[in-house]
């Protein structure tokens, strides 16, 4: 098959993904890696085919804003954090960028599957019309309920205030592909009913180890933990790291 892999953020979000490419590259699969720029040069040295997304995302994690989200901080300062990006010029910029160089390069190559970091939207849009052709990857937890924990954030506010949080997280993910579709100018009838099945049946992957985060029994055979995937580098190469 052609399987285009995308994932879009720091150097801990891509390099699951480039281990996931060799995997696929050695059982005969097409792969190409559609990432920041910032990535060509690490993706080409695994002897794996690039795709440019941009630069301005990845510079985005230079902000204070992203550093309180994605590290340290209170709850309320990384949901905050996470307001004032979605609003942000640069923020929408860089969004802008990424999904409309993702959506030239899915149209461009026409793949099979597409597996991708939730952070990238139009996988979501592009399975309307290829139900079962994408797999969604997260190198991090709690993108679904999971009980005694709020979304995102290892805090428990009681099972109401928690489901709520995943709740709104759900409804941001299909109000966001309901923007980008716009702004891609796609035409195609697409409901909100439509992306929020979606949503809740996609094929996810939790590349983390089940002994740190167990499966909970509760979830959907769509969801699974399969263990972390890096890269072994030779001995010379790490000290270079």
């Amino acid at each position: 098959m052609k399987i285009i892999l995308t994932s879009i953020g720091t150097r801990g979000d891509i390099e699951p993904f480039l281990a996931i490419g060799k995997i696929l590259k050695e059982k005969g699969h097409q792969v190409i890696c559609a990432s920041s720029e910032q990535f060509r040069e690490l993706t080409e040295s695994c002897n794996l085919e690039f795709a440019s997304l941009g630069k301005k995302y990845y510079d985005l994690f230079e902000s204070d804003g992203a550093r309180t989200f994605m590290g340290g901080g209170s709850g309320i300062k990384k949901f905050f954090a996470l307001i004032k990006a979605a609003t942000n010029q640069n923020q929408k910029g860089a969004n802008k960028e990424k999904e409309l160089k993702l959506y030239e390069l899915v149209k461009q190559e026409r793949p099979d599957k597409i597996v991708n970091h939730p952070n990238c939207i139009y996988p979501v849009i592009w399975e309307c019309n290829n139900r079962g052709k994408t797999i969604f990857i997260s190198p991090f937890p709690y993108l679904h309920y999971v009980k005694g924990h709020a979304f995102f954030i290892n805090k428990n506010y009681g099972e109401f205030l928690n489901k709520l949080t995943f709740k709104f997280y759900d409804f941001g993910s299909v109000i966001a592909a309901m923007i980008f579709k716009k702004m891609l100018q796609i035409n195609d009838k697409i409901t909100l009913k439509q992306l929020i099945n979606i949503i809740h049946s996609r094929k996810f992957i939790y590349t983390i180890s089940p002994g740190l985060f167990p499966r909970p029994d509760y979830w959907g055979n769509n969801i699974q933990i399969l263990g972390h995937h890096e890269m072994n580098y030779p001995a010379a190469e790490l000290r270079g790291i």
